[in-house]
Parts: C-alpha cells; sequence; structure tokens
C-alpha cells in the first residue's frame, strides 16, 4: 500500500504536508515512543529549511531537478530489501524494521548521528523521517567475514518516493567486504530512491563497500554516506553509478583517530539527460590519517557531471597524507563536466594535494581502433573501460568484477 497526497503549497513535495506526515506516523504506531519523536522532530527541521538559490553547494546544479516535487506517493512495500543468509558467528545483519521490534535499543545511538551536510540537507532528514526500512550490519571484536555479504535495493516506479536507512559498524579489529545493488522494479519507471547510510569502522577494522547503482533512467537517486574510520582501521567505499535520470551523491570520510585511513572510489557512465552531482570531503580530525579519492566520469550524449570535493585537515591532524582527483571524460559535444576540487588545511605538517582534468576522448586512440575494424561504439566502450580500470580493478573479487565491467559494456547497448 502506498501514501499519497497532495503536493504542499511552497511547491516542495507532498512530504511538508503534515496530514500526510501524519497518516505516515500513524501506519509506524508499533514503533519505540523516542523513535516517534524522533521522526517528528526530523520532519519539523526539514519542512523549516529556507530554500537559498546561491547556496554554493548547488552551484552548477539544478537543486529543482532533484527535489521531491513530482513525487506522487510514499511507497510502503516490503519487498524493496533482501539479503542473502549468512549463518556466522560474530555476525548480525537485519532488516531495520525487525531491529526496531526486538533490539530497539540497539538503534539509539541512531538520533546522535549527523548527516553529510554538502547541501541536500532537507533530503537527508526527509529520509530519517520518512524511511520505512533499511540493514542494520554490525561485525563483532575480532571477526573475519569469510565471504561478501550481498545487499539487494529495489526502487519503485511510477513517482513513488522510498528511503533506505542503513547502519554498519565494525567493531575492532573486524573484517568484512559488503556489496550493496541498487536496481528498479521490473514493473516500473520514474522512482525516487534515497540511500542513506552510515558506517562506523573501529579500531584496526577493515571494510570494503562496494555500491553498484543501476537504476532505470527515468528515475531520481539520492546517496548519503557519513562514515567514520576510527585509529589503524581502514574503511574503502567504491561506488559504480550507471542508471538514474539524476543523482546527488553526498559522501564524508572521517578520520577521526591516529593512523585512521580511508579510500574513496567512484566511476559513473552518463547517457541522455543524466545528471551527476557529486559533493565529497575527506575530514581529517587526527594524526596520521591518510586519505585517497578517486572519480572518475565518462559522458555521452547530452549526460553532465558536477564534481565538488573537500580535503579538510584540522590543527590537530599533524603528518596528514590527503590526495583527491576527478577526471573526466567527454564522448559527446554536448557532454558536459564541472570540477571545483578543493583544501582546507589548518595543520602544518602534511602532504596534500588534488587535482581535476576534462578530456575528450583520444582521437589518435580511436582511430587506431577503427582502423583494425573495430565499430566506434565498442571502440568507445573499449576506451570507457580502460579508463575505469583503474578503479575496477580494486574490486577483488573477480566474479563481482567481471559483473561490473559487463554492466559498463550493456550501458553502451552493444
Amino acid at each position: 500500500m502506498n501514501l499519497s497526497s497532495e503536493t504542499n503549497q511552497a511547491g516542495n513535495s507532498l512530504f511538508c504536508s503534515p496530514s500526510f506526515f501524519n497518516e505516515f506516523a500513524d501506519r509506524r504506531s508499533w514503533e519505540p515512543g523516542w523513535l516517534a519523536d524522533f521522526r517528528k522532530e526530523k520532519w519539523e527541521e526539514a519542512i523549516a529549511i529556507q530554500s537559498n538559490p546561491k547556496d554554493e553547494r548547488w552551484r552548477f546544479s539544478q537543486k529543482g531537478r532533484l527535489g521531491y516535487s513530482k513525487v506522487s506517493g510514499l511507497a510502503q512495500s516490503e519487498e524493496s530489501l533482501s539479503f542473502e543468509s549468512h549463518d556466522q558467528n560474530g555476525l548480525i545483519l537485519e532488516k531495520m524494521e525487525r531491529m526496531i521490534l526486538e533490539s530497539p535499543n540497539a538503534l539509539r545511538e541512531l538520533s546522535n548521528l549527523s548527516g553529510p551536510g554538502m547541501g541536500a540537507e532537507e533530503s537527508y532528514l526527509f529520509a530519517r523521517a520518512f524511511s520505512a526500512t533499511g540493514f542494520y550490519l554490525r561485525i563483532e571484536k575480532n571477526t573475519r567475514i569469510d565471504r561478501p555479504l550481498i545487499v539487494n535495493h529495489t526502487a519503485d516506479g511510477d513517482g513513488l518516493a522510498r528511503f533506505h536507512h542503513n547502519f554498519i559498524v565494525l567493531e575492532p579489529f573486524a573484517e568484512v567486504i559488503l556489496i550493496e545493488k541498487i536496481k528498479s522494479a521490473e514493473d516500473g519507471e520514474g522512482g525516487f530512491f534515497t540511500n542513506l547510510t552510515h558506517v562506523e569502522a573501529g579500531e584496526g577494522a577493515k571494510i570494503q563497500r562496494i555500491l553498484v547503482q543501476d537504476l532505470d533512467l527515468k528515475s531520481s537517486f539520492h546517496n548519503f554516506e557519513n562514515m567514520i574510520v576510527r585509529k589503524d582501521a581502514l574503511l574503502s567505499n567504491i561506488a559504480v553509478h550507471l542508471g538514474s535520470e539524476q543523482t546527488r551523491v553526498e559522501s564524508k570520510g572521517s578520520l577521526t583517530e591516529d593512523g585512521a585511513e580511508f579510500e574513496n572510489s567512484s566511476i559513473t557512465l552518463g547517457r541522455e539527460n543524466q545528471l551527476f552531482d557529486q559533493r565529497t570531503m575527506q575530514h581529517h580530525l587526527s594524526r596520521n590519517g591518510k586519505s585517497t579519492l578517486s572519480f572518475k566520469n565518462a559522458l555521452l550524449d547530452k549526460s553532465r557531471s558536477v564534481f565538488s570535493g573537500l580535503i579538510k585537515v584540522e590543527n590537530d591532524a599533524q603528518n596528514t597524507n590527503a590526495y583527491q582527483t576527478n577526471r573526466n571524460l567527454l564522448l559527446s559535444d554536448n557532454a558536459e563536466a564541472d570540477s571545483m576540487p578543493g583544501l582546507e588545511i589548518l595543520a602544518n605538517e602534511v602532504k596534500c594535494s588534488h587535482g581535476a582534468t576534462t578530456s575528450k576522448i583520444d582521437e589518435q586512440e580511436l582511430f587506431y581502433l577503427l582502423s583494425r575494424g573495430i565499430s566506434r561504439s565498442v571502440a568507445e566502450r573499449l576506451i570507457v573501460l580502460g579508463f575505469f580500470e583503474e578503479v575496477i580493478e580494486k574490486i577483488n573479487l573477480d566474479n563481482h568484477l567481471e559483473e561490473v565491467r559487463e554492466s559498463i559494456a550493456q550501458s553502451f547497448g552493444t
């Protein structure tokens, strides 16, 4: 069953309607009182936000295109999230609604978490107010999960919105590989999907998180990631974006204790009229931290990317080593890429650098392939795969690595 209502007077979305929120809250009356109060608090914060058309955090991007004005209702089906059972000691992987029923106190810490805070606070707050499901993953101390965990997210169509809220905790010296796949339902298109994820990697923990987004080309996608890396932990975050008509990514990694390491990588293939708005932060708050970021976008047709990345080093984060790069490959005269890398450094013993490049496809390389009897579409596909390979090869799982390559190839329609 789906919730629907009229668009409110502000023209933003039905999510601002008090009657709509109250109807949603009534359907969640089984939740504990503290969670009901928390949802209302976040909803009130969201509707109180005043839009600022000159907000620098939306530079080069169309905020209205990524809003909820065309949402027809809130999806309520229980089939949007699935994962394989994995029976291993030291592992908890459950849907959020089950955690709310059986272990509500374990979720209380969620109320103290913040979002990336890079401009889309309204969408973030709506996700916290209206999320009906998501997953809770906890790996206990000294536990190494012996095979990858796979979580499948399914978006609805017909203008319906869905919010998933995920919470990932690795206790000290735990290890895991997590793969999240986001796709549209087979019988629908044009939905609105928001994926909100909090990750905490404890001392000495290691996690590789791989997200593959392949929604239909009429959908909208918001992806919020707030990741905390503790002492000597390693958090590797890899994203593959192929679908969605408009995508907003806000990805923040906070290195809060000595020796933390954070890797953030992304590849995006844009087609038709797709928009990919990417905002990132590598936030160093303690000594001897290391972070690397590599975002690569290949753009066809009239697609567009906007990248804004910041390396922020606080006073106490001496001996920081941070690197950030955004590289864009244009395969059409009508494609467009904007890049805004940045540094904000308050410590004096650091090694930080950043860079961005935008270039067209190498005509000599293309000519070489064409002269060997390879069609132009196949040649472009091969060039793009080579452009992406630096990121793809970080996926240390042969079958999933080949699956990513095949998904990219299929996006070319060949």
